[in-house]
C-alpha cells in the first residue's frame, strides 16, 4: 500500500475547473481497472493530489505514468500551454497498512476541510473531489475500494458506515501536524534503515525511498531487499524498457546511437540529443543523477547541466507519452 503525492510544478494549479477535476476522476477509474490497482482513498486539490493506492501484479510507476501523463496531455491541450504540468517525480511512501490504513483515510479525506475547500464534515460528505463520498455512500464511485476500510468497524454496512463517519469527525492524533503522513517514519537507502527522528546530517547519501510503519515493519522491507540483493522496490525492469526506448528514439530522430552519445562529441545534435536525453531520466523516469551519468557517460554534474539546457518544445509531453507508450520491441 502507497500514499501518493504529486504537485503541480512551481506549486501551480493543476485543475482550473470541476471539468478538470471530473475528467481526472474518470482517468483514476480508467488507470486502475488497466493496471488492477485498488484505490481506498483520494483527495484533488487545487495544486496537488493525495492518493492511498494498493498495487499487485503491476508497479505503482506503471498506474501514476498512466495517470499523469495523461492528465498533462489533457491539460496542456486544453489551456493551449507546453512543458510539463507535475514537480518531477510523484512522492510515494510505502504504508504499513494494519496501523496507518485508517489513518490515512481520514487525513486524506480531510484535505478540504483543512483548505477550506469546504466548510464543515457535512459538506464533506457531498464533495465529490475526494474519495469521502464514497465510503458515505455505497456506490458513489463503484470503482473506489470499501470494503476494507469499512471492515474495519463492526456490525452491519449501515453501521460500519455511521462508524466511518464519526470516526472522521473526531479530532485523532494532531492530524494535521503529523509529518509522518507526507514523509514516512524511515527511509531505506544504501547504508541501511535509518529513522526520520535521526537528524538530518545523518541523513545525506540515503536514498528517498521512504517507509510508513513501525520498526519491525521497515526492518522486514529492509530485510526482503537484502535478500533479493537489489532494489526491487523501485522497479527496474521498466526503467530499462524505458530507457531502451527512449535510447531507439534517439537514433531514429537524430541518427545518433548510443555510442555517439555517449562519446566525448560536441556537434549540436549530440549536445542537443544529450539534453534531451538527460532531462527525460532524471525529470520524467525520476532516476538519480549517479544512475543517469552511468548511461550517458557523464558525471552527475554533466547531466545535471545538460538538463538544466533542455528547453522542452511544443508537444513535449506528447511525444515523451508516445515514446514510454510504444509496445514494439526494443
Amino acid at each position: 500500500m502507497h500514499h501518493v503525492m504529486a504537485r503541480g510544478i512551481e506549486k501551480r494549479a493543476i485543475f482550473k475547473d470541476d471539468r478538470d477535476k471530473a475528467q481526472f476522476v474518470s482517468r483514476i477509474e480508467k488507470c486502475a481497472a488497466e493496471t488492477g490497482v485498488s484505490i481506498y482513498a483520494w483527495a484533488l486539490m487545487p495544486n496537488h493530489i493525495h492518493l492511498l493506492i494498493r498495487t499487485r501484479k503491476m508497479p505503482l510507476s506503471k498506474f501514476m505514468q498512466k495517470l499523469l501523463t495523461g492528465h498533462a496531455n489533457y491539460f496542456n491541450k486544453k489551456y493551449d500551454r507546453v512543458g510539463h504540468l507535475f514537480q518531477n517525480r510523484y512522492k510515494s511512501i510505502l504504508v504499513q497498512a494494519d496501523i496507518y490504513l485508517l489513518k490515512l483515510v481520514r487525513y486524506i479525506h480531510l484535505n478540504p476541510l483543512k483548505a477550506e475547500l469546504v466548510s464543515d464534515h457535512e459538506m464533506l460528505k457531498k464533495y465529490p473531489w475526494t474519495g469521502h463520498p464514497g465510503l458515505i455512500y455505497p456506490g458513489y464511485y463503484p470503482w473506489q475500494e470499501t470494503d476494507q476500510v469499512l471492515n474495519t468497524f463492526s456490525g452491519n454496512k449501515t453501521n460500519k458506515i455511521k462508524q466511518y463517519a464519526q470516526f472522521i469527525v473526531e479530532p485523532g492524533e494532531t492530524i494535521y501536524q503529523d509529518g509522518r503522513f507526507d514523509e514516512g517514519s524511515f527511509l531505506l537507502g544504501a547504508n541501511g534503515l535509518l529513522s526520520l527522528e535521526e537528524s538530518e546530517e545523518d541523513m545525506r547519501g540515503y536514498s528517498q525511498y521512504q517507509i510508513l510503519g513501525n520498526y519491525d515493519f521497515a526492518r522486514k522491507i529492509y530485510n526482503e531487499v537484502n535478500r533479493r540483493k537489489k532494489d526491487h522496490l523501485r522497479d527496474r525492469e521498466y526503467e530499462h524498457e524505458s530507457v531502451a526506448k527512449i535510447l531507439k528514439y534517439i537514433e531514429k530522430k537524430w541518427g545518433i546511437n548510443k555510442r555517439a552519445l555517449t562519446s566525448k562529441g560536441r556537434t549540436r545534435s549530440i549536445s542537443r540529443a544529450r539534453e534531451f536525453v538527460s532531462y527525460t531520466l532524471v525529470n520524467i523516469l525520476g532516476l538519480s543523477l549517479v544512475d543517469s551519468g552511468r548511461i550517458l557517460n557523464l558525471s552527475s554534474q554533466g547531466v545535471h547541466a545538460a538538463a538544466d539546457r533542455f528547453l522542452p518544445e511544443c508537444d513535449f509531453d506528447s511525444e515523451i507519452h508516445d515514446i514510454l507508450h510504444d509496445h514494439s520491441d526494443t
